[in-house]
């Protein structure tokens, strides 16, 4: 067996902390818990579940945290897990075979990020590389961590099965804000020195729509465009996505025809092509938005778009050509559940 350690960053989450290890605790992995600063029974909930706890005087970069955590493992293979992520679905034979075969890549998981719109809470999909092995790769950035390679070696990731719920954007909204205002703190420290760096730019664009700041979100998603970002970079394409969304919302089409550029790099991807059927549909062109939503049914890769998206948009654009038997059954895949389809299932009667 490759033995593995979860290594978890804390501060002042006890109530979390106890759901986080204790969903872990169901596996066969080391424990390490680096606690920030705790004031609260963190250090209490800790020792419930391992005797490795230990304490990291704050320097305002989670990536020295992270890596610290991993320095006090006993194993080389590390996984991160955040304080306010419960691991749903593991399986242990089948991650062991995975590592077998990939002991340079970076595996992915699955996270589920519940947010709260309008009083209703909403889920997006996003796909994560979490777990490492720590003689091949550490983190770097102080804010938005991100795994790299030690030496000159290719950064090569695989996919895991691995699910957990992450609840961090759930909560009253001065306590987002709070931590939106903190992240933000860091980000623009980083961007003074790394001025031509358009991952800040990225970053702070997304604090800014945690903070439901949808103007200044648009301004920073397009300096982070003019930046000139990696097309394979793992954050590109969801700048990509929610500039394009923003950029549709405020009916900006002529500046969304730069999401068009990115076709190349995001044919595959089911977020992508949803968003070009989007926009296709903005500009008044449904059978140039139909074969985008077919081929998004089938796509292997998406992180924010509900899946049954490209179902109910078949059916919608078949119902503005009048063929409603058609666009009932588009609608009908979507679920009993799927609100947009249910309206749509009782405007056909």
């Amino acid at each position: 067996m490759i033995p593995i350690s979860a290594c978890i960053i804390t501060k002042n989450e006890s109530a979390n902390l106890d759901k986080c290890l204790a969903a872990l605790a169901a596996y066969p992995f080391e424990i390490v818990v680096v606690d920030t600063g705790s004031t609260d029974d963190s250090k209490e909930v800790a020792r419930k579940y391992t005797d490795k706890i230990y304490d990291f005087t704050w320097v305002d970069d989670f990536s020295a945290a992270r890596n610290y955590a991993a320095g006090r493992a006993s194993h080389n293979m590390i996984f991160p897990v955040d304080t306010d992520e419960f691991i749903t679905r593991l399986d242990w034979d089948e991650l062991q075979a995975l590592l077998e075969t990939n002991p340079k890549s970076v595996g992915s998981i699955k996270r589920l990020d519940y947010f709260e719109t309008d009083g209703e809470t909403h889920c997006q999909i996003c796909i994560i590389d979490r777990i490492y092995n720590r003689k091949y790769y550490h983190y770097d950035k102080p804010i938005h961590e991100v795994i790299v390679p030690l030496a000159r070696i290719p950064y090569t990731s695989y996919t895991t099965t691995i699910e957990a719920d992450h609840v961090g954007y759930l909560g009253p909204g001065n306590k987002l804000k709070e931590k939106a205002m903190r992240d933000m703190e860091l980000l623009l420290k980083e961007l003074e020195e790394n001025p031509e760096e358009p991952y800040y730019y990225f970053q702070i664009a997304q604090s800014y729509m945690l903070m439901r700041d949808p103007e200044n979100s648009l301004i920073y998603f397009q300096k982070a465009m003019e930046h000139h970002p990696n097309p394979r970079a793992d954050y590109t394409h969801i700048l990509v996505y929610n500039y394009g969304h923003l950029l549709l919302e405020k009916g900006l089409l002529t500046e969304a025809s730069i999401l068009l550029t990115y076709y190349e790099y995001y044919s595959d991807n089911r977020d992508y092509l949803c968003l070009i059927g989007l926009y296709y549909l903005h500009q008044n062109q449904p059978l140039k938005a139909l074969p985008e939503f077919v081929k998004a049914l089938t796509a292997p890769m998406y992180d924010m778009t509900d899946p049954r998206e490209p179902s109910y948009y078949i059916g919608y654009i078949y119902e503005l050509f009048g063929k409603k038997d058609i666009a009932r059954t588009h609608y009908v895949n979507c679920g009993k559940d799927y609100a947009p389809a249910v309206e749509a299932l009782a405007r056909l009667g």
